[in-house]
């Protein structure tokens, strides 16, 4: 089972972020008391923004990532499984929009609520998105990820 550990990308990316943030915040300091609203609200976005890249670093120390072995996918970076027999699809995903990729895994609609209260949900999710942009070789993962779920997905099918 490799472990696929999250970029230094969105870590590095959102920590700039919130420094530029937090830098034009406190570049005009006398402007603050007429712009009180502006400056609590820029403040807390650069916390937010902060805490996230903050926790991203935290979770790639720590080993966390996206994997499989025989039981299931982790699809999350709190280690939450789908189990192969729950599966539907497993399909890519480009945003025509945003051109954001990410990989889909759609569980059997019969399986959303035993995937909802397994990972103490408070709504059963239709799908579970593994973003590229998180990943750091997002494309070997996803056709590693499509060569086991091809194996996998008849075995599955005779289960049932």
């Amino acid at each position: 089972m490799e472990i696929y550990k999250i970029s230094w990308y969105p870590i590095l990316v959102f920590m700039f972020s919130g420094m530029v943030i937090l830098f034009i915040l406190f570049w005009d300091v006398q402007g603050i008391p007429e712009h009180p609203f502006v400056f609590i609200i820029g403040l807390i976005l650069s916390f937010v923004i902060l805490g996230y890249s903050f926790y991203l670093w935290r979770k790639r120390k720590q080993g966390k990532g996206f994997s499989w072995d025989d039981k299931g996918i982790v699809i999350d970076l709190k280690g939450n499984k789908v189990y192969w027999e729950e599966i539907e699809d497993i399909k890519f995903y480009k945003s025509s929009v945003t051109n954001m990729k990410s990989t889909v895994i759609y569980p059997h609609y019969t399986n959303h609520e035993k995937i909802r209260l397994r990972n103490k949900k408070l709504m059963p999710t239709p799908a579970h998105s593994i973003e590229w942009y998180l990943i750091e070789k997002p494309k070997e993962m996803h056709n590693h990820l499509m060569n086991t779920w091809e194996e996998i997905k008849p075995l599955g099918k005779n289960r049932n």
